[in-house]
């Protein structure tokens, strides 16, 4: 490992720069000290990566097991499929004694691949087959822990060398046509609808939702049509319950049989909360002894009737739905000469009130 720059044999793939992650204190990513020459066949001898390690059982925390990090990218218009993995390792007495490879494919939950290394300060070398899918672009994680005793913060005890690749690029056919995405907010929720043209190899449809536009989240995950290998139009639906408040920016993301992810476009949505009340009429019906409205909302509503004074005379409680004006009737049970008041509480307790006066 003479560069942190990776080469790379195709014009269809790149490599981003090695580096360190979660290191133990501070060491030099690339190093000559305990050269890997004549360990094994094929030792490029020279530099070699170095990281410290905290010893322990995995733990993918940012105070937890060190790794190296890089990522492989396809150009557009193609995707990848790693096959093969290869390299060189060496463990002192402290240091690492299992590996995991891991990717962004699913946030580096499940490792890839996974082996173990003496940690007697010898150099071995590995090498392995690789199932995985296609994709247009990964983020690698190679873990190293199951260290034993207590490590040096600052001292390299951990190494790796001759990191090798093997993979396939192929062209990248577009596993869907997208016709459009829209966003409709009702009833305190915000449906998202899409449609395809057509689709080919298509699995499912992740939904995503985001604050900021930028950082997303993903929120569900739609199945793939019936058809997902003819030129028919299909539409899909995904209803968001809890969406937030303001402006909600929302994609869906493709996801093909390989693996392969598809980004469509970013639309975004200002949802109000519902939470107003509208008092349209009121009038007090002293013989019925009851106060009568004629009002608007969304929700759970609580009105509640006071005297001026202050003196609670009845609750009544109503589920409004968007849509037409309704009538409440608020039995008080006395009858009153003096001016109410109407107390409206809503969600967790915002409060309006309207005075009601009559003559």
């Amino acid at each position: 490992m003479q560069l942190a720059t990776p080469a790379h044999s195709s014009l269809h793939v790149t490599a981003s720069e090695f580096k360190q992650g979660v290191n133990f204190g501070t060491t030099v990513l690339l190093t000559s000290n305990s050269s890997s020459i004549q360990s094994y066949s094929g030792a490029s001898g020279e530099n070699n990566a170095a990281l410290a390690c905290r010893t322990g059982p995995l733990n993918r925390t940012a105070t937890g097991s060190s790794f190296f990090s890089f990522s492989v990218s396809a150009i557009a218009g193609y995707k990848f499929v790693l096959q093969a993995f290869a390299l060189g390792l060496r463990s002192t007495s402290s240091g690492p004694q299992s590996w995991a490879l891991y990717s962004s494919a699913d946030n580096f939950t499940t490792p890839i691949q996974s082996g173990n290394v003496p940690n007697n300060s010898n150099w071995v070398f590995q090498q392995y087959s690789i199932t995985a899918g296609y994709h247009t672009s990964l983020e690698y994680r190679i873990y190293g822990y199951d260290g034993v005793g207590t490590a040096a913060i600052n001292v390299a005890n951990w190494r790796i060398d001759d990191l090798q690749l093997t993979g396939l690029v192929t062209p990248a056919t577009l596993p869907v046509h997208w016709l459009y995405t829209t966003l409709k907010a009702f009833n305190s929720r915000v449906l998202v609808e899409w449609a395809t043209a057509w689709e080919i190899n298509n699995a499912r449809y992740h939904v995503e939702r985001s604050a900021d536009g930028h950082t997303f989240l993903k929120i569900g995950v739609v199945a793939a049509g019936p058809i997902s290998n003819q030129n028919t139009k299909q539409v899909y639906q995904f209803l968001d319950a809890t969406p937030l408040e303001g402006r909600g920016y929302y994609r869906i993301v493709q996801e093909d049989r390989d693996g392969v992810l598809n980004y469509g476009m970013v639309r975004s949505i200002v949802r109000v909360a519902d939470t107003s009340f509208s008092l349209l009429s009121f009038r007090y019906e002293n013989a019925a002894q009851q106060v009568s409205i004629l009002c608007k909302g969304v929700g759970h509503t609580t009105l509640q009737v006071y005297t001026m004074n202050g003196q609670f005379l009845s609750q009544t409680q109503r589920y409004l739905a968007p849509g037409e004006p309704r009538s409440i009737r608020i039995p008080i049970g006395i009858k009153n000469t003096t001016p109410l008041i109407l107390l409206v509480l809503q969600y967790n307790h915002r409060a309006a009130y309207q005075i009601i006066t009559y003559n």
